[in-house]
């Protein structure tokens, strides 16, 4: 029997160090405090540790040495006279790095103001664009001869167009300066009349636009020669009538229409602004 003990005990082996924890760290650094050794390096009981578990093992260490001073202000005094011993155990720790979800959370905030200032500024050059458009076609008179011809593009599809369009402007601008998604909605749901409007318009602006440009050749087009007196008293007709109706035709001149390339760039820029305020307001929730 005692043989087979000695066996058993030399095949078992001297048992290791106990692992790394918040006990065994507290216990080196009372040894440390009972020796008066100041640490300068992490030792291997509180190796594995997180700063705020080694800061915890000080802690305790420090109030098992100061247990039997009676008084706070003396016990503080203590602790403050022993603290440089144990103080570079818990630099000595390196720092646990932040996780990176945060960041990955702020860029996605910041993606929000971006595509609300991207969305405001298309807005702007496309209310610009409108206004330029819709000048041009009161001081040339179009809205004029829409009234007095009742054909073509109405004024009130126009105005309307372009009162919905600044109205959501100033709604997005609310939206921008409060920050509630409720505004960046309404801003939304105020583009959706804008966009049938102005397709609305173009459908009526382009065949207008083709006969406009089918009737400049023909106004250009030379008189023919003069009728001779006897040839007008003759077949009846009426001296100087052929003249007031050149005259009539020659008055009324054909609409000038805006240029094509400012008409595709209005119509860009509306595409890319209600892209960016749709991306702008699922980004606000």
């Amino acid at each position: 029997m005692l043989a087979g003990l000695l066996a058993a005990g030399c095949a078992r082996g001297p048992a290791g160090p106990p692992p790394p924890s918040v006990e065994s760290c507290a216990e080196f650094g009372i040894g440390a405090i009972k020796h008066h050794v100041t640490v300068t390096s992490l030792p291997a009981a509180c190796r594995g540790l997180t700063r705020a578990q080694v800061n915890l093992a000080v802690g305790q260490a420090l109030y098992a040495m100061t247990s039997n001073v009676h008084g706070k202000a003396e016990r503080r005094a203590r602790v403050r006279e022993l603290s440089p011993l144990l103080g570079r155990l818990v630099t000595t720790v390196p720092a646990q790095r932040s996780a990176l979800p945060p960041p990955a959370a702020a860029s996605g905030r910041a993606s929000g103001p971006a595509l609300g200032f991207a969305a405001l500024i298309a807005w702007l050059i496309t209310v610009g664009l409108g206004s330029w458009m819709m000048a041009r076609w009161i001081t040339r008179g179009g809205f004029r001869r829409a009234r007095l011809s009742k054909a073509g593009v109405p004024p009130s599809l126009i105005f309307t167009h372009f009162g919905l369009a600044v109205a959501g402007l100033l709604v997005w601008g609310a939206y921008l300066a409060t920050g509630l998604a409720a505004a960046a909605w309404a801003a939304c749901v105020l583009l959706l009349p804008v966009t049938g409007l102005g397709m609305a318009l173009v459908s009526l602006w382009l065949p207008e636009r083709s006969l406009a440009a089918a009737a400049v050749p023909a106004a250009t087009v030379p008189a023919g020669p003069a009728v001779p007196a006897g040839t007008a008293a003759g077949t009846g007709a009426v001296p100087g009538a052929n003249a007031a109706a050149g005259a009539a035709g020659v008055g009324q001149p054909a609409p000038r229409h805006p240029p094509a390339l400012i008409v595709a760039a209005h119509g860009v820029l509306a595409v890319a602004t209600i892209l960016f305020a749709l991306l702008a307001a699922v980004g606000s929730r």
